[in-house]
């Protein structure tokens, strides 16, 4: 289920889905700076690694390009909150598929 924190941020979402999307799809979340940036291009390297028929590859780099915005803006804010929730969505979606697979 998506991480329940009242405010989410990229932290959160580094904790909860960075390891797991990383081992399903043999990368080292480590070598990732654990900032919204660096979870963008894990998520995109993850993306890469799959199958471009695979559904997560979409979920992957829609949340990179959200994360993206998210780095942008900063961690707070309505939009920003907007923005990490439907990320959470998406990364909980491809953890899911991915630990499926």
């Amino acid at each position: 289920m998506p991480t329940k924190a009242t405010n989410i941020t990229a932290d959160n979402l580094i904790t909860e889905y960075a390891e797991p999307i990383a081992d399903a799809v043999g990368l080292d979340h480590a070598d990732y700076p654990r900032t919204a940036d660096g979870l963008a291009t894990l998520l995109r390297d993850a993306a890469d690694a799959l199958g471009s028929l695979d559904q997560s590859r979409d979920w992957l780099e829609e949340a990179a390009d959200d994360l993206n915005a998210v780095a942008r803006l900063g961690d707070d804010g309505p939009k920003t909150q907007e923005l990490l929730k439907w990320v959470d969505n998406a990364l909980y979606e491809a953890k899911s598929d991915l630990a499926l697979g």
